[in-house]
């Protein structure tokens, strides 16, 4: 077996069919003999070859938990790697697809593989299946691997930064350190160190708004994790952050928190939240003293001067770089699992379908007061509640399309319901159901379906939909 030998420590990602042996070896083979790895994964048919003696279940490395424990994962493995006749770990990133941490799980395991890979100093490769994968976990792969692995060799990744310099590091070393992994003449060199610097090392000008996913980040920082289908809830690291602080007033200043949010990088004008918050309330000078105050206490909750930025009359949020927000992976996996649908790989989507329903905790900002979401001067939530619930609805019935598909017509039929709770009037819930009974042989709850259907519309003064009617005269019509 023909094994390179790199230049430095393995730990790699590897993008690609899981379900082809052969490709999966071919790469492996390149940084340790695969026959003496060891395997974790809850999959079977992951490299069936392997003896049973190689393969670990994820739980047993912890890897089963969201988030992760970096510490304990390290522990574990580094115990199941004690004896050093592995010839390297081999990790099923599957574990990673329906963790609500997202990006921040996959980087702390990133860490974890820097360490393994150094001591006991065995190659860790992680197997990304590439159909599965989101648009944030690829991002988040290049900050978390040092190298890429593939059938035609290893490949060191320049966006990579070792766990000390992401987490202690200012940005002038990170900097110096990314640099260096691209052009030689400058590895090892504090390239953007001056003297007269050093009183600002690290600093970032705050009127720059990095995106998510900048590869140098400031060091100390806790991201947010942010959940706003169903209530609004904030972590600042591991901590969920309590807006009932003494002197402030919880419910607006989550209204403000949220407003802010869906602001994105424009913010928002210090007028328009006064109208908000305090329609009928005082003159604008009483407003505006009323909005230093809720925002003095947004940011004491945050538990930063800096989370909430002014710009003359603008107002704005300033997350650290890397916070999560559930919206953005919710909507990915939606748009991942149709794909996979309409391709045919009904396995595949199921499982991506499955996260994303687990993400959907309800609508979006649904804790938040009425007289606030439902403002008369500007519709600045309900349209996107209204569009996240058309996603839900049709993921919904999507999945019992996969479902019916497969000859799962039980649970089929139990995604339309969820559908229904959602919109009892959509056409294409009420459409996917009446197949699924049809497929069960209940001919009369097929009709039962449809006239609720028709009830449905009724209530709300909505026309029949052509496509349904049609559906039943079919159905009705028999073979």
């Amino acid at each position: 077996m023909n094994i390179q030998t790199p230049s430095s420590e393995v730990h790699a990602a590897l993008f690609g069919d899981l379900g082809d042996a052969t490709s999966l070896l071919a790469a492996l083979s390149r940084v340790m003999d695969p026959s003496r790895a060891l395997l974790l994964s809850d999959t079977a048919d992951l490299l069936p070859d392997l003896a049973l003696g190689r393969r670990a279940p994820l739980a047993e490395a912890g890897l089963d938990a969201s988030p992760i424990d970096p510490e304990s994962v390290l522990a574990r493995l580094a115990r199941k790697l004690a004896d050093r006749t592995a010839s390297g770990l081999i990790v099923d990133m599957d574990w990673a697809i329906g963790h609500a941490q997202g990006a921040a799980d996959l980087e702390a395991w990133g860490a974890v593989a820097e360490q393994l890979a150094q001591d006991p100093g065995l190659p860790v490769v992680s197997l990304y299946d590439r159909e599965l994968t989101i648009e944030e976990q690829l991002q988040a792969a290049f900050r978390a691997h040092r190298q890429f692995l593939a059938p035609s060799g290893l490949y060191e990744n320049p966006h990579w930064l070792p766990a000390a310099l992401l987490q202690t590091a200012p940005l002038d070393e990170q900097l110096t350190f990314l640099l260096g992994r691209v052009v030689p003449d400058f590895a090892g060199e504090r390239a953007f160190r001056r003297p007269d610097q050093q009183f600002a090392r690290g600093a970032t000008p705050s009127w720059l708004a990095r995106p998510q996913g900048t590869m140098g980040v400031q060091a100390g920082t806790q991201r947010w994790h942010i959940r706003c289908l169903g209530q609004l809830r904030v972590y600042i690291g591991s901590r969920r952050i309590d807006w009932r602080i003494p002197g402030g007033a919880p419910k607006k200043t989550r209204v403000l928190f949220a407003y802010l949010l869906q602001s994105g990088e424009k913010g928002a004008h210090a007028d328009q939240i006064g109208e908000l918050l305090w329609p009928e309330d005082g003159s604008e000078t009483v407003k505006r003293a009323r909005l230093h105050h809720t925002v003095a206490m947004l940011r004491k909750t945050l538990g930063s001067a800096d989370a909430v930025l002014r710009a003359g009359e603008y107002y704005r949020l300033n997350p650290p770089p890397g916070s999560w927000i559930d919206i953005d992976t919710f909507e990915q996996l939606c748009r991942r699992g149709l794909s996979l649908f309409k391709r045919g790989q009904d396995e595949a989507a199921l499982r991506i379908y499955a996260a994303a329903e687990q993400l959907y905790g309800g609508d979006l900002f649904e804790d938040l007061p009425l007289e606030y979401v439902e403002s008369e001067l500007e519709d600045w939530c309900l349209p996107r509640r209204t569009w996240l619930r058309e996603m839900a609805l049709k993921l919904q019935y999507d999945f019992s399309k996969v479902m019916l598909r497969m000859g799962r017509t039980r649970e089929a039929l139990e995604h339309c319901q969820k559908a229904l709770a959602i919109d009892p009037a959509s056409e294409g819930a009420n459409a996917q159901a009446m197949r699924n009974f049809m497929a069960q042989g209940r001919t009369e709850a097929m009709q039962r379906q449809y006239r609720a259907y028709r009830t449905a519309i009724a209530a709300i003064g909505a026309p029949e939909g052509e496509e349904i009617r049609l559906l039943y005269r079919d159905l009705t019509r028999g073979p």
